[in-house]
C-alpha cells in the first residue's frame, strides 16, 4: 500500500472516533525496559512525522518514572499511552507515585548532565501537563501537533 492510501486509511478510521486511537501497554519498572517502551512508540507512530519526537518524550519520562518513583522498585510498572488524532499526537506516561511532584519551567544549568529532561519535553511538546499526586502516581502527557513545521 503507497504511504498516501496508507494515510488516508489512518485517518479515516481515526475520524470514525472523535477521540481518536488510543494505545496503552504496561511495561515493567526495571531499566531495560525503556528500549521496549521507544519500540512501542515507534512501531505505533512509524507513518508520523512526529515519531521521533514521541520517542523521545517517552524515552525521558519512562527513564524518570524508573529511576525517581516507584515504578523503579520490586515489582514496580510504568504505562506508555499513545492517542493519535488527525491533528495531534499525545504521548503519556504514568508511574507508580511516591517521587515527587514533576516541575515543568524549571531551569537547570546549561552543563548539567541531569534534570534537563522535563525542559527537553517542554520545548518539544506544543502542550505539556500532569494529574495525579505520590499516592496514586502521575500521568505525565505531552501533545504534538500533527503538521506543524519542522525544524
Amino acid at each position: 500500500m503507497d504511504s498516501r492510501r496508507s494515510a488516508a486509511v489512518s485517518s479515516g478510521v481515526i475520524d470514525l472516533n472523535p477521540g481518536g486511537l488510543a494505545w496503552r501497554r504496561t511495561f515493567p519498572g526495571t531499566p531495560d525496559q525503556l528500549r521496549h517502551a521507544r519500540h512501542f512508540v515507534r512501531y505505533l507512530l512509524a507513518d508520523s512525522q512526529c515519531q521521533d519526537d514521541a520517542e523521545l518524550i517517552v524515552a525521558e519520562r519512562a527513564a524518570n518514572a524508573v529511576q525517581h518513583t516507584s515504578s523503579g522498585h520490586p515489582h514496580g510498572t510504568f504505562i506508555v499511552e499513545i492517542t493519535r488524532t488527525t491533528a495531534t499526537v499525545t504521548v503519556a506516561v504514568y508511574d507508580c507515585g511516591w517521587g515527587g511532584t514533576p516541575r515543568f519551567g524549571v531551569r537547570g544549568r546549561a552543563y548539567a548532565e541531569r534534570g534537563r529532561g522535563l525542559a527537553v519535553v517542554a520545548s518539544i511538546a506544543d502542550q505539556i501537563d500532569y494529574e495525579g499526586n505520590d499516592e496514586v502516581g502521575h500521568k505525565v502527557w505531552a501533545r504534538i501537533r500533527v503538521g506543524r513545521p519542522t525544524v
